[in-house]
């Protein structure tokens, strides 16, 4: 099965987020650094625009309809396998241990390649969602700069970081979000089939395209995420 929902998404997700305010407490870190004027404050509920913002649900939308057609395709093959298999174990009684034995072992290495392709399909779905999310983070990161330039704060934590808020003016996470929107409406969510993977160091980490240039199918399901 494909997953869409919670587990997965909500990993990469939490990825994003901690990107994103890492970068915002860098901030922090440079002004005492640098002794500049003591801080103006403002906090950006990251987790609420990545949630909310208009390329986010596009991205989560694509992602949907890719998790659907990839369920499908797995579905399909799990019936037959199945078939394979409940027909195999009718004809045991009339079949040769030899014949039987042969049977049953390209049964299982067909069982693995399939399970190999789902868990293939799944990595390369979470990896293309991933690669949006990102996308969707770094242009946070720069209109919160830019909103903070625009109301004189110096300084811009992400909502997660902070403990308590005793001020709900230093929250600016709706202006970031009304002009993000205006900036940002979409992010092109990449074919997970065809794009190219790279690890943390930028090292290519893909895995070879199955048979008919669809990606290598895990077996988990696509749960779709509101």
């Amino acid at each position: 099965m494909i997953e869409t929902k919670e587990g997965n998404m909500k990993k990469i997700l939490l990825t994003t987020l901690a990107a994103v305010s890492a970068v915002f407490i860098s901030y922090a870190a440079i002004a005492q650094t640098e002794r500049l004027p003591a801080p103006a404050i403002g906090i950006v509920d990251t987790d609420a625009i990545l949630r909310d913002s208009l390329a986010s649900k596009g991205v989560r939308l694509e992602r949907d309809k890719v998790a659907t057609l990839y369920q499908t395709q797995v579905q399909e093959d799990e019936k037959k396998l199945r078939t394979e298999d409940e027909e195999l174990a009718k004809q045991r009684g009339v079949m040769s241990p030899d014949v039987f034995q042969t049977r049953a072992t390209d049964f299982q290495k067909k069982l693995a390649d399939f399970q190999t392709r789902v868990r293939d399909k799944q990595e390369r779905l979470d990896y293309s969602f991933q690669q949006s999310m990102q996308e969707i983070g770094q242009a946070i990161y720069a209109v919160a700069g830019e909103v903070a330039k625009e109301r004189g704060i110096n300084t811009v934590f992400a909502r997660s970081q902070i403990l308590l808020v005793v001020d709900p003016g230093m929250d600016i996470t709706a202006p970031v979000l009304t002009k993000l929107n205006a900036k940002l409406t979409n992010v092109k969510f990449q074919d997970p089939a065809t794009l190219a993977r790279v690890d943390e160091q930028g090292n290519p980490a893909g895995v070879a395209p199955a048979a008919g240039g669809a990606p290598r199918p895990a077996a988990a399901p696509v749960a779709k995420k509101p």
